[in-house]
């Protein structure tokens, strides 16, 4: 499995597996921006159809709208295909500091979303993760944000950060409806993680109709 978040789409990295049921590509990237591509319905061909999953976001998206995505649509597609080994295309140019991009992420917004990363190699993989260095085009941001995944990687959860948080954006994406036509997309509508706790069905039937029901 590849997990790209680099602010541009990888164009050239989907078109390698585009066909490839054996690899399963995760882009999340700003849109529109160069190269173009990178539509949510772009999801393979072929006997790679349903293996690439493109999530595009405009610019200024930050944090609120990323942990979602990686949480309700990454990770159960992860789950669902089930991967021997992850790489991140570990591009830090979402950062909101970026003068090339214009993502809303901080260095501690890296660090959650990279965390989710990290356990789910755990959960899948047994820890095998690769995460190789792409985009930043600001040395103090790309710098914040590779040596604190580095220290995520060696088990310390503490993110290098002299930037501080994004700035506020004006709007805010409605994440339910997001969440919910991506999934749709990806057929992954009721799909629940192989490691979800499974609900307490008479206690939920109890809240419902009553301690008498």
């Amino acid at each position: 499995m590849i997990i790209d978040y680099d602010v541009h789409h990888g164009n050239a990295t989907q078109e390698m597996f585009y066909e490839d049921p054996r690899v399963l590509y995760f882009s999340i990237h700003q849109a529109p921006f160069y190269p173009g591509t990178g539509l949510s319905t772009e999801r393979g061909a072929g006997e790679g159809l349903g293996t690439t999953i493109n999530v595009p976001l405009p610019a200024t998206t930050g944090y609120e709208t990323y942990e979602p995505v990686f949480r309700q649509v990454m990770s159960p597609a992860a789950d669902r295909f089930n991967p021997q080994l992850i790489l991140v295309s570990a591009g830090f140019d979402a950062h909101w500091k970026d003068p090339l991009g214009g993502m809303y992420l901080s260095t501690a917004g890296f660090a959650k979303l990279t965390g989710i990363i990290i356990e789910l190699a755990d959960y899948l993989c047994d820890g095998r993760l690769v995460m190789v260095q792409e985009g930043g085009y600001d040395l103090q941001a790309m710098a914040n944000c590779a040596a604190t995944c580095v220290n995520l990687l060696l088990g310390d959860d503490a993110a290098v950060d002299n930037l501080g948080p994004a700035p506020t954006t004006q709007w805010r994406i409605n994440t339910d409806v997001l969440i919910a036509e991506l999934r749709r997309i990806h057929k992954l509508t009721g799909y629940r993680m192989r490691n979800a706790p499974k609900p307490d069905i008479e206690r939920l039937r109890r809240e419902v109709k009553g301690p008498d029901a």
